[in-house]
């Protein structure tokens, strides 16, 4: 089970008051969470498009996801090599909090922690000691992020996100070890030609345990009538978005995911923890439905099969114990609320 939730809850509170203290939000356009910014200005364009999916000023969310069987990559996934994840299951809170809200600037911070947990329920002959270590522990994820946008005129805008993350299996809620420390940030420019109509071009760039990327990759966004629209940013995400009403909507699609940490497991044939890094990750079938209840708070539900692309465990001391793992697809269900200002708090 997911531990610190008390701790957890009252940083959240605190962050809580904080953001509803402040007058209103803004993000870079390339995020799928980025706070709808259509209401017109007689100078300034503002990022998105009518009816567009509603930002997560504050955000808490769980996430469930399903059964799933994990073997060696040479075998089948199933026999007495293979082992049993019973669920993962997963927690998430995030803030973004305005520090500039101008007509043509607009700069946040924003905080996020995530824990994850894999609960197996059956361990294979196939490296039973490290799956037997990684059983139930907590994965934690910090970000850390500055948000930048900047409007130059009625139909151009650009936007820039700079953030620091520490993913890893440490104990305690926060850590700055750089071990655990993985570094991005992108940089895009938009162009609104209307207020149905936007797309945008940028690039990102990554630095992690395994890695240092470089990668183009454009956003579209439409409304093609009261109902209906698109939302991408592409190649990761493509959302099509129906609105029973302008609050009350729902997103279907696919998305590419992926997670890492860095973790000490039991090497096999050894008594002591050896560092590892741990990637995965799948491409999302999902669905999602956004609805406000009350005020500022929203309710989202996400369902969806996750497929899998990747599971890889790398050894950093001997490159003889890294390998790769063969998963089968897995469900998954989130919950979650949020709250999102009016967009007349928006300057």
């Amino acid at each position: 089970m997911i531990k610190s939730r008390s701790l957890q809850g009252l940083l959240v509170v605190l962050f809580a008051c904080l953001w509803q203290g402040a007058t209103a939000q803004s993000l870079s356009f390339t995020e799928k969470d980025d706070v709808d910014l259509t209401q017109e200005c007689a100078t300034f364009c503002r990022p998105g498009v009518t009816n567009k999916s509603r930002g997560r000023g504050l955000l808490l969310e769980r996430t469930m996801v399903g059964d799933q069987n994990l073997a060696p990559r040479p075998g089948g996934i199933e026999g007495a090599n293979a082992s049993e994840v019973d669920y993962i299951e997963q927690f998430r809170a995030k803030i973004k909090i305005p520090l500039i809200n101008a007509p043509s600037l607009k700069v946040l911070a924003g905080y996020e922690y995530q824990q994850e947990a894999v609960q197996f329920e059956r361990i294979g002959y196939f490296n039973q000691e490290l799956f037997q270590s990684l059983n139930g522990k907590a994965l934690r994820t910090n970000k850390y992020s500055l948000y930048i946008n900047k409007s130059f005129n009625e139909r151009v805008y650009g936007g820039l996100r700079l953030r620091t993350s520490y993913r890893g299996d440490y104990q305690q809620m926060m850590s700055f070890d750089p071990r655990y420390a993985t570094f991005s940030g992108l940089a895009a420019v938009g162009f609104k030609e209307r207020d149905d109509l936007e797309w945008g071009l940028g690039l990102m760039f990554g630095r992690n345990f395994f890695n240092t990327t470089l990668l183009p990759f454009g956003v579209f966004n439409q409304t093609f009538s009261d109902k209906w629209g698109i939302e991408t940013v592409l190649p990761v995400q493509v959302m099509m978005r129906y609105n029973f009403t302008p609050t009350n909507m729902l997103l279907f699609g696919v998305e590419y995911q992926s997670s890492s940490y860095a973790l000490d497991l039991l090497q096999p044939g050894t008594q002591g923890m050896t560092p590892y890094y741990f990637r995965h990750a799948e491409i999302a079938l999902k669905a999602v439905y956004d609805k406000k209840i009350y005020s500022w708070i929203w309710l989202t539900a996400e369902t969806g099969y996750l497929i899998p692309r990747r599971a890889r465990f790398d050894n950093t001391i001997d490159a003889a114990y890294n390998f790769r793992a063969r998963t089968s697809p897995q469900p998954f269900f989130r919950v979650g609320l949020f709250l999102s200002p009016p967009r007349d708090m928006i300057k």
